[in-house]
């Protein structure tokens, strides 16, 4: 199995007397996962930070190597490159594979309600997502639609269900800026909808 391509990592901060310096510059980020099962998967989290007053002055790295960074929550971001290999290096249970890897059964579960099992990458998360192409090409999936992203292509993902697809032969990578947000169902987004101006026509 080809090693994933490494992420650099380049961090700011300041000194005592409150120059901006180059904290770390490293080659490789820690905080990467690289799957044993699903050849080409994997992400590396460059950066988390928590609820509240976002901290400008210490020093502590956000994403060490033994931190386990999932989804974010409410007032929380984290900025992931994430590796997703051709759709067809998958093994047969895929779904199973991806979200077991991931520990992210709950949000697999929260993105399958309407999605008919169209894609084993279908998830939901509450959560604002940025989500931008650096190689390759992939389609983003919702419940109603697709997309094909190409290198630069972004996209701007609210809390829907969706999946990532890879359907050429090679592994694309996405940076995703992922930003938490508080709880909200399909159905609660539905109901609040359905009397506002501007809302898409059925």
């Amino acid at each position: 199995m080809t090693p994933r391509k490494p992420v650099r990592r380049i961090v700011t901060g300041h000194d005592d007397k409150g120059r901006a310096i180059i904290l770390r510059d490293e080659a490789d980020a820690p905080n990467a996962f690289t799957s044993a099962t699903i050849p080409g998967f994997g992400a590396t989290v460059l950066w988390s930070t928590l609820g509240g007053t976002i901290d400008h002055v210490g020093d502590v790295d956000a994403a060490p190597a033994d931190a386990k960074i999932d989804f974010p929550a409410p007032g929380e971001t984290v900025v992931r490159i994430a590796d997703f290999p051709p759709d067809a290096v998958y093994p047969q249970n895929a779904g199973d594979a991806v979200f077991d890897e991931i520990d992210g059964h709950d949000e697999r579960g929260a993105g399958t309600e309407h999605s008919a099992g169209k894609h084993f990458w279908f998830h939901r998360t509450d959560s604002l997502d940025y989500a931008v192409v650096l190689e390759g090409e992939i389609t983003l999936l919702v419940d109603e639609g697709e997309v094909t992203m190409g290198p630069g292509d972004v996209a701007i993902q609210r809390a829907t269900a969706h999946a990532w697809s890879n359907r050429t032969d090679a592994v694309c990578r996405m940076m995703f800026v992922l930003i938490g947000t508080e709880p909200i169902s399909p159905e609660e987004i539905a109901t609040l909808r359905a009397p506002r101006d501007g809302g898409l026509a059925e």
